[in-house]
Order: structure tokens, then C-alpha cells, then sequence
């Protein structure tokens, strides 16, 4: 295995000599490997070795076990050990993450603090490569997402990431390694954990090999990725007719004239350009190719304070530093989006009955699915806005008029809307063009609840 990992660190060009390495090292078999190979090939490169072990605060004494081992190992290895404390439950509330995603971010940011200009190595294997690419498939990523994990990226290094985790635990048992097991590890209540102990050994039953050839997979990805790439950036360059730190002016009939892949990926160039391309997914993306095809001044507010415009042959792309109180999130059926500016998560499902589900902070309304025919969105007010009620069709304005909403929070008011009808006026009224009845046979639930600072 040895000859392996130096042969992808010479491959990658991970390590320049006498660079400075911050090793993260959690305890567990993959990081003790990771942290034991570089420090052998440490002396003839000339690197420096920093490990960083991160406390998470989850997992009480076992997390205590783990740290102490850490820091016994690199006494006796004589390696600069570096120890940094979170409280990841508190993290994950105030940053509005999962668990998960809040230590990941907490860890990366504890080996930022001591990369001093050099690399940070972590010691994800073929088979979290296995894992990642089919979390990815399942939740629908395209030819970017299933390139998995990269060996690198800028200063992040993956040394181990062609070995398998049997591999690795040999290596161990071959060098007299010891290691700390995390009882997490076996616990289904996340989903990776649940992919890496239910599916994968399942589709391993089926095809042996399962794992390696979704590995495999994801390197000819990361190959057609590189080259699409290369494609997508001669085109954007080619339509691009602006650009700086705020805005991004693209030829509209340049785009129209792309093949819809090849035009999806220039975009979200453009999106990079604006360093605002986070949060945005497919169905933003088809909202914009449907923008090319509309009138000129049509727009769309997208996630990031981003607002597209068609002006004049030209999609615009402005990143906004201050927003209006006017918001519009197009709604994917089968997913539940968060809603910033009214703090509200906002989900949509599709279904055969009718059902609906009440608690302190949330509320549902349930809709005929066949008669709204077209794309819902959380939005504000927009001039036109007409609201369906018993006795025909009033103007949303006069209809919050009546309702004494007071005018300050009329424009901040979340809606249940198309482009240009509105479904639930959210607290206040239901649209009754749109509400169920004895012929329907597609129910819309729109479920919305608080979040809860």
C-alpha cells in the first residue's frame, strides 16, 4: 500500500518537497495510516508534519478516549499535535446545518488555522469514494457530481483515496497500529452510515466488486468533466459580453443557440464568476433557459441575492448587496426549501389523498394539483396579483386592504403563487380557484413552517 499512496501523490503532484502538511487525524484507522506513511516519506521530502484532531463535544468519553490517544501517538511520534473544541449541536443550530455538514465545516476551518500556506491531507479511501458517488446518483447529480471526491483540490490532498478500506486496516495490522473505533460508525442515523452498512454490502452481495467499480466510475466522470469543462468555458467567453465582481451580462441569443447541457454549465460559470453559485440547483437552472424564451424585462430572484433580468438580447445576472423586501424561490415538488427573508421553510408534495398535518409551527394547505398547471413559487406581491375568492376575483391589493394588513408589511408578505395568480396569501387566505373537490385526482400539500432562532 505504500508504494500505492506515494505513487498517487507523485501522480496528483500533491506535495511539492519541504512543504508543510496539516494531517487531520480523528483516530481512526484511515487518519493513523494517513499520519503514519506521510511521516515515513516526511524526512527525504523535506516536509513539515502538523496533525490537527478536532472534538466534536457529541460523543462524550469516547470522544475524550479519542482526543488522549491522538495526542499519546503523536507524543510518541514525535509530531506537533494541535487539538481544537467545538460544540457541534450549538454550530449546527446556529448555522442552520445538519450535524454532519456543521462538523465538516468546523474541522476544515480548525486545518485552515494551521495550514500556514501549505496542505491540508485528509484520509477519504475508495470506499467513501463508493459512498459519495452513490449518495450523489441517488439524489440526482449530474456528470460534476458524480466525479465524487477529487484527489485534489486546491490545497486539499487525498493520498488515500485509491485504497480500499481493507487495505488500509491490513497496513495497520502489518505496522503494528493501533487505532480508536467510533461507535457511531455502526449507528444507521445518518445517511451516509446507513449507504455504508445496509446498501453497499447488499449490492456487494450482487455484484462483488461493487464498490471499486463505482470508484472507477467516478474517475471517467471526473474525465468527461474535465473536457465538458474546457468546452463550456470557450462558450463562455464566447457569450460573455460584461462582467465584474457584481454583475454578469451574457449574449441571450448566444445561449438560446447552446445545446441546453452546454448552456446550463455556462451559467453556472457565470454563477462562479459571482461567487454565488451555492444553493443554486436544476430547477433554477431550467427557470433561467424558460427566462431566455420571455419577453425582454422579465426577471427572476434567485437564491444568494441574485436577480436575473432579460434586457434587450442580454440575460443579466446581478448580485445585489442589499435586497428589497421583494423575494421569489421557485418551489421543486418533493422538497422542502428555506425561505430567508421571511424565515419560513416552505415544502410542496404530490400525492394521491388528501392530507394534512398541523402543530404549533407549521401549517398546510392542500391544493388541486391539476388545476394550477405550471411552476409555484414563495414569493412577494407583484403588480396584477388577483386572489380567487367566493364571489369571483378581487386584486391582492384591495384584498389586504380590506384585511387591514397593515402597508409596511404588504410587500414582505409571503405568497403561494405562479408567475401570475395567487394560490394562499400565507396566514391569511386560500385562493378558492385552486382548492380540491370531488373530481380531483392530484392533491398538492403545501406544508410551511417556522424556523425557530
Amino acid at each position: 500500500m505504500q508504494s500505492k499512496v506515494w505513487q498517487t501523490i507523485e501522480k496528483y503532484h500533491m506535495c511539492p518537497q519541504g512543504a508543510h502538511i496539516v494531517v487531520g487525524v480523528s483516530g481512526g484507522a484511515d487518519s493513523m495510516a494517513l499520519l503514519h506513511l506521510l511521516n515515513g516519506f516526511a524526512g527525504e521530502q523535506g516536509w513539515s508534519i502538523t496533525a490537527v484532531h478536532v472534538h466534536h463535544g457529541l460523543r462524550g468519553e469516547e470522544a475524550d478516549r479519542d482526543r488522549n490517544f491522538v495526542q499519546e501517538i503523536c507524543q510518541e511520534w514525535k509530531i506537533p499535535c494541535k487539538v481544537y473544541y467545538f460544540d457541534v449541536s450549538k454550530e449546527a443550530k446556529a448555522r442552520r446545518l445538519g450535524t454532519e455538514e456543521a462538523g465538516r465545516l468546523l474541522r476544515y476551518e480548525a486545518f485552515e488555522q494551521e495550514r500556514q500556506g501549505g496542505m491540508i491531507a485528509v484520509a477519504h479511501n475508495k470506499n467513501d469514494q463508493g459512498e459519495t458517488v452513490l449518495m450523489r446518483l441517488c439524489r440526482g447529480a449530474g456528470v460534476s457530481g458524480l466525479t465524487g471526491i477529487r484527489p485534489v483540490r486546491e490545497f486539499i490532498i487525498r493520498p488515500l483515496l485509491f485504497c480500499t478500506r481493507k487495505e488500509i486496516e491490513e497496513y495497520c495490522q502489518d505496522k503494528g497500529l493501533s487505532y480508536c473505533e467510533d461507535s457511531t460508525n455502526r449507528e444507521n442515523n445518518y445517511t451516509r452510515n446507513r449507504i455504508r452498512n445496509q446498501v453497499l454490502p447488499l449490492l456487494e452481495e450482487i455484484y462483488p466488486k461493487a464498490t471499486e467499480h463505482i470508484a472507477q466510475t467516478a474517475e471517467i466522470m471526473t474525465e468527461e468533466e474535465e473536457f465538458l469543462q474546457e468546452q463550456a468555458r470557450v462558450l463562455f467567453i464566447k457569450a460573455l459580453k460584461k462582467s465584474d465582481e457584481n454583475e454578469i451580462v451574457l449574449d441571450a441569443e448566444c445561449l438560446k443557440s447552446m445545446h441546453r447541457a452546454m448552456g446550463k454549465r455556462v451559467l453556472a460559470m457565470a454563477f462562479d464568476a459571482l461567487e454565488g453559485k451555492k444553493d443554486i440547483g436544476s430547477v433554477h437552472y431550467e427557470l433561467l433557459v424558460g427566462l431566455l424564451g420571455q419577453e425582454s424585462g422579465k426577471s427572476l430572484y434567485l437564491p444568494n441575492h441574485i436577480i436575473a433580468e432579460l434586457s434587450y438580447g442580454a440575460l443579466i445576472l446581478k448580485k445585489v448587496r442589499e435586497m428589497s423586501s421583494h423575494f421569489s424561490y421557485p418551489l421543486p415538488l418533493n422538497q422542502e426549501i428555506y425561505v430567508p427573508e421571511a424565515k419560513l421553510f416552505v415544502g410542496t408534495y404530490l400525492c394521491t389523498k388528501k392530507r394534512t398535518q398541523k402543530s404549533q409551527d407549521s401549517c398546510t394547505k392542500v391544493f388541486d394539483y391539476d388545476k394550477i398547471g405550471c411552476a409555484l413559487f414563495c414569493r412577494t406581491r407583484q403588480n396584477g396579483d388577483r386572489l380567487a375568492i367566493k364571489n369571483g376575483r378581487k386584486k391582492l391589493k384591495d384584498f389586504l386592504i380590506d384585511e387591514k394588513i397593515p402597508r409596511e408589511e404588504r410587500d414582505r408578505l409571503p405568497l403561494i403563487a405562479t408567475e401570475d395568480d395567487v394560490l394562499w396569501v400565507v396566514n391569511q387566505r386560500v385562493s378558492a380557484a385552486y382548492l380540491p373537490d370531488e373530481n380531483t385526482k392530484k392533491f398538492l400539500t403545501v406544508q410551511i413552517r417556522r424556523f425557530i432562532e
